[in-house]
């Protein structure tokens, strides 16, 4: 009996001894999968501290080591590295970047690289991970360049390529307008955005952006202006025969530089700029000239009567004057307080148009007159203007001497010239009624009187100045 009992309980028990060693195999198999898998998550996703395999930086390896490490080295290297800044097909500057006084946040691109594989869940680590072994990850470095420096660098390209524009100019031949000139610019700002993109992608070559403007006095707007109506105008007289042949043409190439010029409402010109210098290639060629108070020989001499009679005109016609400077002694064709001194580049007459309405100027060199004229469709203001001499200054006298004089003999090289201050005043009176008084004083210092003599000659025995035989016959 019992045997027998016993032995249908065996039997009950196989299955489910046999179910517990399955769910064991299972769970060994499982466990040892997940290990499996484990191991190579941990094998896939960066380590402790390191960056994911494979990133790049800018297109560059990142290399292994912490975030931090690998951020510095690579900030090192990039500031290291030279770049070459071209303007169109030349090349404007080749230096570093470190040299432009670039910078890069390391601290930022350290903490991109430790977020690579690190970030989201599993699934999300894993696949960057992945992509970044593929060379698919690329982290940004972040560079940052002062304009300043970059300013300083290209100073010199930049003054040699930009070209300020030119408005259109009046044809009063055909009675068209010209055409209008853009002006070029290097654009610094944009070529430092520039140089930071490139440094950012391991560029080394980058051109250097420029941006255009037009001339408010563009084409279309020049053939607008109704030129029908004188403004305001002078007239001075010029040798220009024999002698002043030369000097003449050098008036007439200064009245062409100046004929047909546009100033808008609100617009200043210079004389110099529109003129340009004055040189044979410009058109210009050798005439007597004033040169610190003497005459001398010059490429030019004649131009400052162009621009006399141009200030003149302006002046009387109630423009404003915004620079110019009077010559250093009384000019025989205009008078004082009207004349105007020019010497390119640097000693200049600008102009400013005061109207609502544009203005064309109008300059004619012919048969011995200089005729400058301003023509616009408005009527200008109401001006009368006065001048009242209030210093006079003697000449002093200059000795040269000359071995080829013989004894008794001198010759006037210069005549001396009074010096003279001049108070000049304009009155302005505006249609409305309203009136503006402008007052000036002028400065012509004395121009010495030169004498050539021979060696050894007593200056006692010279005649005597006009202010000291006055002095002689009061003394006497």
């Amino acid at each position: 009996m019992s045997h027998a009992s016993a032995l249908p309980s065996s039997t009950t028990r196989r299955p489910r001894r046999n179910f517990l060693v399955r769910a064991a195999l299972a769970s060994l198999v499982v466990g040892a999968a997940a290990l499996a898998a484990s191991a190579t998550c941990r094998s896939l996703l960066p380590a402790e501290s390191a960056v994911a395999k494979g990133v790049r930086i800018g297109g560059v390896e990142a290399g292994s080591g912490t975030p931090r490490e690998v951020a510095e080295r690579h900030a090192a290297a990039l500031l290291d590295r030279r770049v070459t800044l071209v303007v169109g097909e030349d090349v404007a500057l080749e230096t570093s970047l470190a040299e432009l006084g670039a910078t890069v946040d390391a601290e930022r691109l350290a903490a991109r690289l430790a977020s690579v594989g690190r970030e989201g869940d599993l699934s999300t680590r894993l696949a960057d991970a992945l992509s970044a072994r593929s060379g698919d990850v690329t982290v940004p470095v972040f560079v940052t360049l002062p304009i300043e420096p970059l300013a300083a660098a290209l100073e010199r390209r930049k003054d040699e390529t930009d070209t300020p524009p030119r408005g259109a100019r009046l044809d009063f031949a055909t009675g068209k307008p010209t055409a209008h000139v853009p002006g070029h610019y290097l654009d610094l700002y944009a070529a430092a955005s520039a140089i930071e993109r490139a440094a950012e992608r391991g560029e080394t070559r980058v051109p250097v952006p420029t941006f255009v403007i037009l001339p408010d006095a563009s084409s279309e707007v020049v053939a607008s202006i109704d030129v029908a109506h004188v403004v305001t105008k002078y007239e001075t007289r010029f040798g220009y025969l024999g002698g002043q042949a030369n000097r003449a043409q050098n008036v007439a190439r200064a009245a062409a530089g100046i004929d047909g010029v546009v100033l808008l409402p609100g617009e200043i010109k210079s004389f110099n700029a529109e003129v340009g210098p004055r040189t044979k290639d410009n058109g210009f060629t050798t005439a007597p000239e004033i040169f610190k108070g003497e005459m001398r020989e010059g490429i030019g001499g004649g131009t400052c009567q162009v621009a006399s009679t141009l200030h003149a005109a302006a002046y009387l016609g109630g423009f404003e004057i915004s620079e110019r400077i009077n010559h250093s002694r009384p000019s025989g064709y205009i008078p004082m307080g009207l004349d105007a001194t020019v010497v390119y580049p640097h000693v200049d007459l600008k102009l400013r148009n005061p109207y609502s309405f544009p203005v064309v100027v109008r300059a004619v060199a012919e048969k011995g007159t200089l005729r400058v004229e301003i023509r616009g469709s408005g009527a200008p203001d109401a001006v009368e203007w006065s001048s009242a001499t209030i210093g006079v200054s003697p000449f002093k006298r200059k000795i040269e001497e000359s071995p080829t004089l013989t004894e008794g003999h001198v010759v006037l090289k210069q005549k001396g010239i009074r010096g003279y201050q001049i108070r000049k005043t304009r009155v302005m009176k505006s249609d409305d009624g309203r009136a503006r008084v402008e007052e000036k004083t002028d400065v012509y210092p004395p121009t010495f009187e030169i004498l050539i003599v021979p060696p050894g000659l007593d200056p006692a025995t010279l005649p005597p100045l006009p202010g000291e035989q006055a002095e002689r016959q009061s003394s006497g």
